[in-house]
């Protein structure tokens, strides 16, 4: 009988550790799959897509974790649509874009539209997001570290420069640069001297921000792979103010300044 007892006892002890342990197993994976579902935001620069060699300067998806929203560019149209993650698993649905027609870039919009319709799980690492499915990666992107200020007075500036050889992207804001010069690479920031945050400054304000979508490209050697597709995006005031693409190295004179100092600025150490 005492046996019988001490068995009883023993088996109860053994369920209520198995259900506490399971309890346990579950919350963790719920608190890993919030986490990674936190992690799946902000702005992402394309740097590799499925079944394409070359992408328009600025292709990129911007991810919003409070309305599961996602928008992008790919050159011409801005698309947008929705999003669930469980998990590192994802679904992209009712993709939609703008109806503008661009002979240059329309392969590269559609690619990109097709890829987020095909991806089934992602991965995030060291701020690199990657979609995937079953047989392929479809996209790969890396995370702009910046945060767009929309501050009195204050203002960001970025530069991009992308072809078949060329990734570039430098960020600056405030006190500091953030640059990337090559796909894979980790970002890397350097904090201004007070020389050159008041040379920034003063390069910056020199700038008629309201004329840069309306300056045309000096050159058009971007369009047949001849030089890297650039665009300058000046925030400023809390709006948006950006530059059609230009070839790399040959902007409009009235941002020659502004670029050049930018780009020099990544050179110092």
């Amino acid at each position: 009988m005492k046996i019988m007892k001490f068995i009883t006892i023993l088996f109860s002890i053994f369920t209520l550790n198995s259900c506490g342990n399971s309890k346990a197993t579950t919350n963790m994976q719920e608190n890993t799959d919030a986490k990674q579902t936190q992690i799946l935001t902000g702005k992402y620069l394309i740097s590799s897509l499925v079944a394409m060699d070359e992408l328009p300067a600025d292709t990129h998806l911007s991810f919003d974790e409070t309305t599961n929203r996602v928008s992008g560019y790919a050159g011409c149209n801005r698309f947008s649509g929705n999003y669930t993650v469980e998990g590192n698993h994802i679904e992209f649905t009712n993709i939609i874009a703008t109806r503008m027609y661009c002979k240059e870039t329309m392969t590269a919009e559609q690619n990109v539209i097709n890829a987020l319709e095909k991806a089934t799980t992602f991965t995030i690492a060291n701020n690199e997001l990657t979609l995937n499915n079953e047989n392929e990666i479809l996209v790969q992107a890396t995370k702009n570290v910046s945060t767009k200020i929309a501050k009195e007075e204050d203002y960001s500036i970025e530069y991009t420069a992308v072809t078949r050889g060329t990734f570039i992207n430098i960020v600056v804001k405030n006190d500091s640069i953030t640059f990337q010069k090559n796909r894979g690479t980790k970002p890397e920031t350097r904090t201004f001297n007070t020389q050159e945050k008041n040379t920034i400054y003063a390069k910056v304000n020199e700038v008629n921000v309201k004329e840069l979508p309306s300056l045309e490209a000096p050159s058009k050697a971007h369009q047949y792979d001849g030089a890297a597709g650039a665009i300058l995006t000046i925030v400023k005031n809390g709006q948006t103010y950006k530059t059609q693409t230009f070839d790399h190295g040959q902007p409009h004179t009235k941002i020659e300044d502004l670029v050049s100092t930018i780009l020099s600025m990544t050179e110092k150490q």
